[in-house]
């Protein structure tokens, strides 16, 4: 199930997705707001399919979303594209939905925009409540305002998507259900850092699918984005948890509190340790001169890291790819087929038996492979700048697996 949250001026922007596959593969699509399936056809030369603008949802319930399967294994990806205010993410398969989430988000750095969450239920008769975490004011639903602390409950049935948004930061709303449920977050348009910081005046719509609470880690490296020096981190605790962190130089040791949150800032890697598993997001800074908008991505875990990746690059930017991998590994890699050589650019960072390294390189569009001859897991992530506009997404996960 593929879902968007409202972004900024929704009706000017294209939703499509971005399938990533060996094979060629037939998809069958259902837009929630109809009855028919409709059949495609897409293989690695024909990467990209435009979707009706009825999927993106406004506040409150709506038919706005679609199911879709595929006859082979395929990595998707959403993605709203606009001349500048674009913006993707990794969708979930619904084998690993959850009912279980904790949301994370910035507060509303530019303007009067506002954060959002949207839902859909994998089955009928989903009972989901959202106990809202806020900083101020109040969320009105159903013609009763609730405020901090409160729980909506909403009965629902697969096929529609609710949405909700509050202009400050609602960073600890958790979202239980009954039955699994798919969910993402973002911002209608925000800058990723206080207006004393940032370098760009042009906000950006922020969008990332929200990793359930049983697909979540307790150590991880954040990787070099090529081109952004500044980046702003946040690190969302569920339970109570220990945290550890080293950025460049410096050692910084945290106790955060269950649904608390700490932002950091960082400029080529850091490492993150915690005594139990957190969400972790990352808002590269936007580039001077409108050279690269920011955007919101996942930091997948190291132990989420996979072993080899299909993944899409959109059309219409300057895109580059981030591999973080074990320091000892990080020549050996096969892009498409062809060896890659690193020599330059490449930063590393320690802490006790784990010694990691990132490097960025940029990277063509459409559909590719990349894989390491050693068989050894290493974290992707795809990103990518045009004038006033950038998108990021991690290529792909290992999903734990339950039964």
């Amino acid at each position: 199930m593929v879902i968007f949250c409202e972004g900024y001026r929704a009706l000017s922007t294209t939703p499509r997705i971005l399938v990533a596959s060996e094979n060629t593969t037939r998809l069958s699509i259902r837009y929630y707001n109809k009855y028919t399936n409709q059949s495609i056809i897409i293989d690695k030369s024909n990467t990209e399919y435009d979707l009706s603008q009825s999927v993106f949802p406004s506040d409150g319930m709506h038919l706005a979303g679609i199911e879709l399967h595929s006859d082979v294994r395929i990595n998707l990806y959403g993605f709203a594209e606009q001349s500048t205010y674009s913006e993707g993410y990794l969708a979930i398969p619904l084998r690993f939905a959850s009912s279980t989430y904790f949301i994370s988000t910035l507060p509303s750095y530019y303007s009067n925009y506002t954060n959002v969450l949207a839902f859909t239920p994998i089955f009928q008769n989903t009972v989901v409540n959202i106990n809202l975490k806020l900083v101020s004011g109040s969320i009105t639903y159903d013609n009763r305002q609730y405020r901090n602390n409160d729980t909506i409950r909403i009965v629902t049935n697969n096929f529609k998507t609710y949405q909700l948004s509050h202009f400050t930061d609602i960073s600890g709303t958790s979202v239980t259900s009954s039955n699994p449920v798919v969910v993402v977050n973002g911002h209608i348009c925000n800058v990723a850092a206080p207006m004393t910081i940032f370098v760009n005046i042009n906000c950006q719509p922020f969008m990332e699918s929200v990793l359930p609470t049983n697909q979540l880690d307790n150590m991880f490296i954040t990787p070099y984005i090529s081109t952004r020096l500044n980046n702003t981190v946040r690190i969302q605790a569920i339970n109570s948890t220990s945290l550890i962190l080293l950025i460049g130089d410096k050692t910084i040791s945290k106790t955060l509190n269950a649904r608390d949150f700490f932002d950091f800032y960082y400029n080529t890697i850091s490492f993150i340790s915690s005594s139990d598993d957190i969400l972790v997001m990352s808002y590269p800074h936007g580039l001077l001169k409108y050279k690269g908008d920011p955007f919101m991505m996942t930091i997948p875990g190291v132990h989420q890291y996979l072993y080899q990746y299909d993944f899409v690059v959109p059309t219409g930017f300057d895109s580059f790819i981030s591999i973080t991998v074990q320091t000892d590994f990080v020549d050996g890699f096969w892009l498409d087929g062809n060896a890659l050589n690193i020599r330059k650019g490449v930063f590393s960072i320690s802490s006790g038996l784990n010694h990691f390294s990132t490097f960025s390189m940029s990277i063509s569009i459409g559909f590719h492979h990349i894989e390491h001859r050693y068989t050894i897991r290493f974290g992707l992530w795809v990103y990518g700048n045009r004038y006033a506009d950038g998108y990021g997404y991690p290529a792909g996960i290992a999903y734990k697996k339950f039964d």
